[in-house]
């Protein structure tokens, strides 16, 4: 027992040293702004012979809290593993815009240029960048999707919260880019009642643009696993693409989901 358990050891040691190393960011701090403190970004980048696709998380908090280490690191990077490269982004607070919450939101567009501007420095396709977001950064990732001209692929929102009639609702345009929303909340939740992620669905399919929605057994919508949220979100990912981008697309879909 004593000489297996020797033997594994390097093994368990490499795997272990792998997962850790997948966890840190490639680069830690990047400051995509020098407007504020907290204008910084984590970015996890992947050594390829061909420019990867990029998801940007903006967190939650209410816009008075929250940090960019509450990116879901287990179950987005088995992803970075196959190809695609993420990044987890800092915004000011309220405090710090005199309770301009558009302030925020619009603040958080330069992640995103910073991020398309030096692609080929991160080995980043400019064509195949999406957001995503919990309930702040639900509102921010629909905003930069439909009330920015940022080129985005598509959208993941996740806990729609109260701000939605004003904030989202007037911003969705029908030529903006798909958006995938899921609500875990019940009926009871008055910050992010599953109404949120229904009346931005349902204003995407009066505009032409393709959307889904899914939640919880108690949220009363098409009901997903939690566990599977974000094998769902990458898939919409790549069926999103542009089509003259989508036979790599497909390709990467085939490592993930074939």
């Amino acid at each position: 027992m004593n000489r297996l358990i020797l033997l594994l050891c390097p093994l368990l040691l490499s795997l272990f040293g792998s997962l850790v190393s997948a966890a840190e960011p490639t680069h830690a701090n990047l400051r995509y702004s020098k407007d504020y403190d907290r204008s910084v970004l984590d970015l996890w980048t992947v050594k390829s012979s061909k420019p990867v696709p990029l998801v940007v998380y903006f967190h939650g908090g209410g816009f008075n809290h929250g940090d960019k280490t509450m990116f879901n690191k287990n179950q987005f990077l088995q992803y970075h593993a196959k190809g695609v490269a993420f990044a987890s982004v800092n915004y000011p607070f309220l405090v710090h815009v005199k309770r301009d919450y558009f302030k925020i939101m619009d603040h958080c567009a330069e992640a995103v240029r910073f991020l398309q501007a030096n692609a080929k420095k991160y080995n980043i396709d400019k064509k195949r960048i999406s957001v995503m977001g919990a309930s702040a950064g639900a509102l921010i990732s629909c905003h930069l999707g439909h009330g920015h001209d940022l080129s985005l692929s598509s959208v993941f929102a996740f806990q729609q919260p109260k701000g939605t009639p004003l904030m989202t609702y007037p911003k969705l345009r029908k030529d903006g880019p798909p958006i995938i929303l899921y609500t875990g909340s019940g009926l009871s939740d008055v910050i992010h009642h599953p109404d949120n992620a229904k009346l931005v669905h349902k204003r995407c399919k009066e505009l032409g643009v393709k959307s889904a929605i899914h939640g919880s057994d108690q949220s009363g919508l098409p009901l997903l696993a939690r566990r599977e949220i974000h094998h769902v979100v990458m898939k919409f990912f790549f069926e999103s693409c542009s089509d003259e981008w989508m036979d790599d697309s497909i390709q990467v879909m085939g490592r993930f989901f074939g």
